[in-house]
């Protein structure tokens, strides 16, 4: 891990992800690019106020996101980069991470209320356009080394090595160890539960997992409640059409919600 992106927008919420970051870049001894993107207010009323204006605009980000770069600087000792730009956030964040060739996105995101909660328009459109892994951190969560990590996997998941390489990467750097979770619905056949597995024994060799599979007709609940009995410091999760994650996400579950995440969670991309 080389380079770390980091979104921003000045916020209690924002600053604790970009701690996080930093600590992963003392980890790593990598970069850490800071970055807010800003719209135009657009008025909303006939009553007349005072236009602000791009450029006054442009300098008090580049001002707050100095600062808390030097802030991140001076503390941690690790390398800063800093950019401003006006436009819709998601977009600049896709162009940008491949501009810089970003290795993880590492995002806030504010308040509990189950996995459909924890994501904010921004950081859903972040996830859904880009291709590089995405670090979401609670707003409550404090920086802990990576003990443990559990990666809840869906039977259909890919298995290709290069898509796992920043989960393993960073659980080789703490030494971490693994349980890899599968949560099947009561109506999927016994037979089943142990598909898929192949693949992910020759990609997990060598290092210190345990294999769990739990029944409940809630993936979130069954996820709330094996780490409810297993504390963790990160879940991983892939994100994928017609997998797990695209039906915890799906409008269809909002209401059904019982996890309430207050570790970061790493999502993983399917690039195909």
């Amino acid at each position: 891990m080389q380079n770390i992106l980091v979104p921003v927008d000045f916020s209690p919420v924002s600053r604790n992800a970009a701690i996080y970051a930093a600590e992963l870049a003392k980890q790593f001894n990598a970069k850490l690019v800071l970055f807010h993107a800003y719209m135009l207010p657009t008025p909303v009323s006939e009553v007349p106020y005072v236009m602000v204006t791009a450029d006054e605009m442009q300098k008090e980000n580049e001002a707050l996101i100095k600062k808390e770069a030097d802030q991140l600087h001076d503390t941690y000792k690790i390398e800063v980069e800093w950019l401003v730009q006006i436009g819709i956030a998601s977009d600049e964040i896709k162009q940008l991470a491949k501009d810089k060739n970003s290795d993880i996105i590492v995002m806030g995101m504010k308040g509990a209320g189950g996995l459909d909660k924890i994501i904010g328009s921004t950081t859903t459109n972040v996830i859904r356009k880009v291709k590089v892994p995405v670090l979401v951190i609670p707003d409550k969560a404090t920086y802990q080394p990576i003990q443990h990590i559990t990666y809840a996997y869906d039977l259909n998941d890919p298995s290709g090595p290069a898509l796992f390489q920043p989960l393993l990467d960073l659980a080789a750097s703490y030494q971490s160890r693994f349980s890899l979770l599968h949560v099947q619905s009561p109506s999927e056949a016994k037979e089943n539960s142990g598909a898929g597995k192949t693949a992910l024994e020759a990609i997990f060799n060598g290092r210190q997992v345990t294999w769990v599979t739990t029944e409940d007709s809630s993936v979130t609940r069954g996820i709330s409640e094996y780490l409810l009995q297993h504390p963790a410091e990160l879940l991983a999760m892939i994100a994928h059409r017609h997998n797990f994650f695209e039906r915890v996400f799906s409008k269809s579950h909002t209401t059904a919600m019982a996890y309430e995440t207050s570790i970061p969670l790493l999502i993983l991309h399917d690039k195909e």
